[in-house]
């Protein structure tokens, strides 16, 4: 009962974000175009984004309830995986066309509605705030790329309300392309930093090197343990590990024991899916 309770905590925190990202959107976009600037157009490309994220983020958890069977023997967990790959084509696509916008902007300034950037500011930091908040605390890939975005826009439209603000006294219209600039340069450094992530998951990398090194010290020192033939460690998605180990055991111990052993220490480090071969 435990575990549906969070998911569906879970599930409603992924909508509420998804309802606010996407609504606000679309609110962007006709505020982009009404106040005629290139930072709030790229804001709303980067919102839109996230709201396919969370969407692909509400699928997916819904679906990885689904148990493993004959053909996913893993179950649904990397489709997580799918969503974040998807969410960051759609990122590199729209990031690449509010850097062409901005860059013709930057040489040709047109002026802006400061006064509508103002508010449309506010309202952001509010929304993108309170979707933040919603998601904080999640392990998983494709959640952790949607609060890294909306910590980002938290702070792009920080710095819409200070531009909108210099724009209204000093009509220095060139900022608007700037902040443009430098809000998608922010997206582009996440981007690479997302797709470095879902790569080292794809390629089975070790998750982590320093409990790597734990759990193996923690086998090699259980009874009847005499050495560690192989040992995988990996992720399905960036939040659940697996581990798969052989170890040689002296002839005076029972394999069961030694298996039961190293299982429930893995469990106890939180890894639940394992494979323990024992040789004498």
């Amino acid at each position: 009962m435990a575990h549906n309770h969070n998911h569906d905590h879970g599930t409603s925190n992924i909508k509420v974000a998804f309802l606010l990202n996407f609504c606000f959107s679309i609110l962007e976009i006709v505020g982009g175009l009404l106040t005629n600037s290139t930072a709030i157009l790229s804001d709303a490309v980067h919102d839109l984004g996230d709201s396919l994220a969370l969407a692909l983020s509400y699928f997916t958890e819904k679906v990885s309830l689904k148990k493993a069977n004959n053909k996913y023997t893993f179950g649904y967990k990397r489709l997580s995986l799918i969503g974040a790959i998807i969410n960051i084509l759609v990122l590199t696509a729209g990031t690449f066309y509010i850097l062409t916008e901005a860059f013709y902007t930057l040489q040709n300034p047109e002026e802006v509605n400061s006064v509508g950037m103002l508010w449309l500011a506010i309202i952001g930091i509010a929304v993108n705030g309170v979707a933040a908040l919603r998601m904080k605390g999640s392990k998983k890939i494709l959640d952790k790329t949607v609060v890294l975005h909306l910590l980002e826009d938290l702070m792009g439209w920080a710095g819409v309300l200070v531009v909108s603000v210099v724009i209204y006294f000093t009509n220095w219209y060139i900022l608007d392309p700037i902040l443009s600039i430098i809000i998608a340069l922010v997206v582009i450094r996440n981007i690479w930093i997302n797709t470095k992530q879902v790569y080292s998951v794809l390629m089975q990398t070790v998750p982590d090197q320093e409990l790597s090194h734990e759990l193996q010290n923690h086998i090699a020192s259980i009874g009847g343990v005499e050495g560690i033939n192989s040992f995988n460690f990996w992720s399905l998605d960036g939040d659940e590990h697996v581990v798969s180990v052989s170890v040689t055991a002296t002839s005076d111990y029972n394999s069961q024991t030694i298996i039961t052993a190293i299982k429930n220490m893995l469990s106890n480090h939180d890894i639940k899916l394992s494979t323990v071969e024992v040789i004498f």
